[in-house]
């Protein structure tokens, strides 16, 4: 199937767009008409791109790059973008955190009006965990994919140590707590666990050990 676009046919719609198949594709196009069958040029018209200056976080780190966006575009908090540096040397999958225009902050906004946009990598995360075990808790950090799923109920393992998800905090505040919910690492504020203890002899001699 061959590729479509609207634009005006010289011969028989000279102030409307209609329908034409693309014959030859590039930026001076050879098309043919829909309607009447006319074979003509036609250009086809391309968004200005302006840069953007992004302040990217990953974990306890950033750093700066700026990418090159349609100027018409409009941006909002939240939004996931692939994002390709201005030089074309690397891609970076972002969440937009916050958006800064000369004047103040906005939740969306059109880029040519945006300064910075302010965004944390999505392609791997730190997933902050709370691990529970009897007397004490101890926090990790665990670096993962963006897309990797956690689940309440399952067992995972962090610093050496098995432990069981109990909820899920989400980014927004939001808890997951019931078993079988899923979050993907991306989404993720915080883990709560419980040491995963092996069933036997050797779950009950540490749980009575602290008594003795």
């Amino acid at each position: 199937m061959s590729e479509e676009i609207e634009t005006t046919c010289p011969a028989c719609s000279p102030q409307e767009f209609v329908w034409h198949d693309v014959l030859k594709d590039g930026q001076n196009m050879l098309v043919r008409c829909q309607i009447c069958g006319d074979v003509h040029p036609t250009e086809t018209e391309t968004e200005k791109t302006i840069p953007v200056r992004i302040v990217i976080s990953r974990g306890d780190e950033s750093f700066k790059t700026n990418a090159l966006f349609e100027e018409t575009q409009v941006v909002t908090t939240n939004e996931e973008l692939v994002v390709e540096d201005q030089n074309g040397e690397d891609v970076y999958p972002i969440q937009i955190t916050s958006i800064e225009t000369p004047t103040k902050r906005e939740e969306y906004a059109k880029i040519a009006d945006v300064e910075t946009i302010w965004a944390r990598a999505i392609d791997e995360v730190d997933v902050k965990i709370s691990v529970q075990s009897i007397g004490n808790t101890n926090p990790y950090t665990k670096r993962v994919p963006g897309e990797e799923i956690f689940e309440v109920g399952m067992e995972y393992e962090a610093g050496g140590e098995r432990f069981r998800i109990t909820r899920i905090k989400i980014r927004g505040g939001k808890f997951r707590f019931k078993r079988g919910d899923k979050v993907e690492a991306k989404y993720i504020k915080r883990i709560f666990g419980r040491v995963a203890y092996k069933k036997g002899w050797g779950a009950l001699h540490i749980l009575i050990l602290p008594y003795l």
